[in-house]
């Protein structure tokens, strides 16, 4: 994320972590859809990037990971999120995903967060590297693309950098990516891709 960016959205996110469960409500029956359209099964190694106070964690957990790496930028996102799960295999950290470098994954899902990274192009082959062979990076969202971007334009101007169309964001990652999936409608969004041998 980098920089003067990443501080403004991390004190932005600081400041509603406490409000943050409330303000912002997600659809179970779309998470469950969307992670059912992906490889995700047991003993995965994961890695949930801008994780928020751990709304994705009671979704991966019935899949058995061996870890959950849950990291956020927001020290107090990541607090609510440790004050909700005492599990030994779920890691929450405060970190930008940039530091992290000598760590690989099976599985990479950045849910509800893409829009907050200003070099995008930049995230995705930084994440194909944090990535096994066949690994997979998972990017979604359980709204359609329009009502985000609208929401952000509207609320959030300075701490969005935009969605792409689904079809843009698979050609970012076809170098690095088998793309497995692409799902762009005003329910929810997904594109989904299989690390290159």
């Amino acid at each position: 994320m980098g920089g003067k960016a990443m501080n403004t959205i991390a004190d932005f996110f600081d400041t509603i972590a406490d409000r943050w469960d409330e303000l912002c409500t997600h659809d179970p029956d779309k998470i469950n859809r969307i992670l059912k359209q992906t490889s995700l099964h047991k003993g995965m190694r994961i890695l949930d990037v801008g994780c928020g106070t751990g709304i994705l964690e009671q979704f991966l957990l019935p899949y058995s990971p061996s870890m959950i790496v849950a990291i956020d930028i927001s020290p107090l996102m990541i607090e609510r999120a440790q004050s909700k799960y005492a599990v030994k295999n779920v890691d929450f950290r405060n970190i930008d995903v940039l530091d992290i470098n000598k760590e690989q994954f099976n599985y990479i899902i950045a849910y509800s967060v893409f829009p907050h990274f200003e070099h995008q192009q930049e995230i995705i082959r930084h994440l194909a590297a944090l990535l096994l062979p066949e690994g997979e990076l998972v990017i979604c969202h359980s709204e359609g693309r329009d009502k985000i971007n609208a929401h952000h334009n509207q609320h959030a101007s300075k701490l969005s950098f935009g969605l792409p169309s689904a079809q843009e964001l698979a050609n970012w990652m076809k170098p690095y990516f088998d793309i497995q999936t692409i799902h762009d409608t005003d329910q929810y969004y997904l594109v989904s891709g299989k690390r290159k041998l």
